[in-house]
């Protein structure tokens, strides 16, 4: 009889889970906070970003804007699906050269941006929250010694680091 109550058990156990994961309620959304991690050492205008997601679901792909546009959308594709990532709000823009090293630091703090637009696993995906943006790169040297401030100055050959973090509410259907 020792030996039968343990199968017994098992047996229950299984037919309990079968039963919880085929609940209403198993399919019900899932909301919580989304977090995600864009990186890029890319210096061209529309970069692709190594994308790191984490929270309601995890997985990793990359982000692109959808054209050169500077409120253009960025493009989330993971394994499963895509959405778009929209700006909603500026955030608060600063920066720094050191002049005699040509280190720049530029940060965009405070960006607000909106989930939209799922397909495959992420259809109806809706969301919003907030990203700050870190730039290091080393600017190159004019012939007066000084750095190249100009907008068309390319940071040097493997300086340029590009971190996003953004984290917000997030609900999938």
């Amino acid at each position: 009889m020792a030996r039968i109550l343990p199968k017994a058990g098992a047996v229950l156990a299984a037919a309990a889970s079968i039963a919880l994961l085929s609940a209403p309620w198993a399919s019900a959304s899932m909301t919580g906070t989304q977090s995600f991690v864009l990186t890029t050492r890319s210096t061209a205008s529309n970069p692709v970003y190594k994308a790191v997601a984490s929270g309601v679901f995890s997985a990793t792909g990359t982000m692109q804007a959808t054209s050169a546009a500077s409120t253009a959308p960025l493009k989330a594709t993971f394994p499963k699906g895509t959405f778009l990532l929209n700006e909603v709000s500026t955030g608060k823009e600063s920066g720094t050269i050191n002049p005699s090293t040509c280190a720049a630091v530029y940060t965009d703090t405070g960006l607000k941006y909106k989930i939209t637009g799922g397909t495959g696993s992420y259809s109806g995906i809706t969301g919003s929250g907030t990203a700050n943006l870190k730039f290091t790169g080393t600017l190159p040297k004019l012939s007066n010694g000084k750095c190249n401030e100009s907008s068309s100055a390319t940071p040097l050959a493997g300086t340029a680091l590009s971190v996003v973090h953004a984290s917000g509410p997030v609900t999938l259907p």
